[in-house]
């Protein structure tokens, strides 16, 4: 576990104090203060490489989240039902309506991601907006939307189990744009 959720703030201290000890390097000339700086600069590497090595599950599930979207733009029906579970027979069902009627025409921007964990690490919530151009049975557009996805994880890989297109204003219950 790492001491913060991200490796930024310990690197800021590192780079602050390597900048102090840097210029009473310069003014006072004495070793100490140049040895301490190099340490410092050292510590901001060496904290930069293990935030790359460490990946925390909130941030597995929003790769695959994003997997799971590129995916879906890419019409890779196979892809994307890899990302949801065999058990969510229906989510897989609308999932596949979805890809034959619903075109994305360019990039499909998310934001505003959101990663809850509970029970152990092994349920997610993820809130997520997606806005971009898209193509409905014809009728082409640009609607912004917002979704809940619950994601188990399963064999240590996770999937989702549930899928709920929210009101992109209140984020309440939204009637989902694929056909039923």
């Amino acid at each position: 576990m790492w001491i913060t959720e991200t490796a930024v703030p310990p690197m800021i201290i590192c780079s602050t104090l390597a900048v102090i000890l840097f210029i009473r390097w310069h003014l006072r000339r004495q070793r100490k203060y140049m040895i301490g700086g190099l340490l410092m600069v050292v510590l901001l590497i060496g904290f930069y490489f293990l935030e790359l090595r460490i990946v925390t599950e909130d941030e597995r599930v929003e790769a695959d989240l994003y997997a799971l979207v590129d995916a879906f733009e890419k019409k890779d029906a196979e892809k994307t039902l890899s990302y949801i579970s065999l058990r969510a027979k229906q989510l897989r069902v609308k999932a596949k309506m979805a890809l034959a009627v619903l075109t994305i025409d360019g990039d499909l921007r998310i934001t505003d991601v959101q990663t809850a964990l509970k029970l152990e690490n092994s349920v997610a919530t993820t809130h997520f907006r997606a806005n971009g151009a898209a193509t409905l049975m014809g009728m082409a557009g640009h609607r912004p939307t917002r979704w809940e996805l619950i994601w188990h994880k399963v064999d240590d890989e996770w999937k989702v189990t549930k899928a709920q297109m929210l009101d992109p204003i209140s984020g309440g219950a939204a009637e989902s744009p694929v056909p039923k």
